[in-house]
């Protein structure tokens, strides 16, 4: 279809070369999309918390939905509302990894399943999923296009245990 990206396997850190690819040489603006998602999921699995904040828009919100782990507490009610800026979550993970674990990465944010891109204008929805044994992780994440930049507009994230 035009104006689409399915990605059906899995994608590895290495998949991209450039650091925040803005538009793809060739012109395919779901490539350039996908090319910005991708380096923001590695900054996120380098736990890179200033490349992260970077790829968002000013006016950006989240529905902060990543609490998989059985040793966290229950979410509160109104900690799964609609939010400003990056999860909160996000950032937790960010600041804690590096302390917890050898790395980067320290986990695997680039290793989604069933990628699809879709655009809208100047707006890109992407879809996907992680997949494992205990969880089925589904995110969209929106990108909006600035000057020629893509940034998040919005990341809504659900956790579902197995």
């Amino acid at each position: 279809m035009a104006g689409q990206s399915n990605r059906r396997e899995a994608m590895g850190i290495g998949l991209l070369a450039a650091a925040t690819p803005q538009i793809a040489l060739d012109g395919d603006e779901a490539g350039s999309a996908e090319a910005v998602l991708m380096s923001f999921l590695r900054s996120f699995a380098a736990c890179d918390l200033a490349a992260m904040e970077t790829a968002f828009a000013p006016e950006a919100t989240s529905f902060d939905g990543i609490y998989a782990g059985t040793n966290q507490s229950a979410p509160t009610r109104e900690s799964l509302k609609r939010a400003s800026g990056m999860p909160a979550a996000m950032r937790r993970i960010a600041l804690a990894l590096p302390k917890e674990r050898t790395g980067p990465p320290y986990h695997r944010p680039d290793l989604i399943h069933d990628l699809l891109v879709q655009l809208h204008g100047d707006m890109a929805l992407c879809t996907f999923h992680f997949d494992n044994p205990e969880r089925l992780g589904r995110r969209t994440i929106v990108l909006v296009r600035r000057g020629g930049d893509w940034k998040i507009l919005h990341i809504h994230a659900s956790n579902q245990q197995f």
